[in-house]
């Protein structure tokens, strides 16, 4: 299905409704910014060229894929770093989970960081996105060329989360909150970045 934006027109307006995560669209993009639905399992299962899955329901093989899994987040996660340009820059929303977790999500955080430059990463508050006590991230990465070496060296880490509160209807999270992490997140010069109470940086090995 195919709809297109009224007053704004011509074919690059198109928005396209479907399951993305299903098979490779074919373009490839400078930017990616997205918001994948949060929650853990899912019907579908992306299996890649190693994986198996007999028990799902629904399963679809992707072999550009480095899991097979039916986390969302991951899957999202493994989708937007395919869609990228060479130099691309990708900002994706994921929870907790997806940093942490082991199997699948293990193999995809080892192969993102091997693969790509993952600077910088933006702890969020509860209540900013989803229900309270869901705790939401973001990450932000470049694609980077095929190489023998890793390349993410450093990663930069934002805590926005300690003593801040925030609820998606009474205290929303507004631009001045987020203020000093663009100062700190520098678009400029990413070499000049500078820790701070809130923003540290992390290596590779750490």
């Amino acid at each position: 299905m195919t709809l297109y934006l009224h007053g704004i027109g011509g074919e690059e307006s198109r928005i396209e409704v479907g399951d993305s995560l299903i098979f490779d669209i074919g373009e490839r993009f400078d930017i990616v910014l997205t918001n994948p639905p949060f929650g853990k399992k899912s019907s579908i299962t992306i299996v890649n060229g190693e994986g198996k899955a007999d028990k799902e329901t629904l399963v679809y093989e992707r072999q550009d894929f480095w899991a097979t899994t039916s986390n969302k987040q991951l899957n999202f996660l493994q989708h937007v770093k395919t869609i990228l340009k060479i130099n691309g820059k990708a900002g994706i929303v994921v929870p907790d989970n997806v940093l942490f977790e082991g199997g699948a999500g293990e193999t995809v955080r080892k192969k993102l960081l091997a693969e790509c430059d993952v600077h910088t990463l933006l702890k969020l508050p509860t209540g900013v996105f989803y229900a309270q006590g869901v705790k939401a991230n973001v990450l932000f990465f470049d694609q980077r060329p095929a190489s023998d070496k890793t390349w993410t060296e450093k990663l930069w880490i934002y805590d926005l989360r300690t003593n801040k509160h925030f609820t998606l209807k009474t205290n929303p999270l507004r631009y001045e909150d987020i203020e000093d992490f663009i100062k700190c997140y520098n678009t400029e010069n990413e070499f000049e970045r500078k820790e701070s109470e809130r923003f540290k940086a992390f290596t590779l090995d750490k």
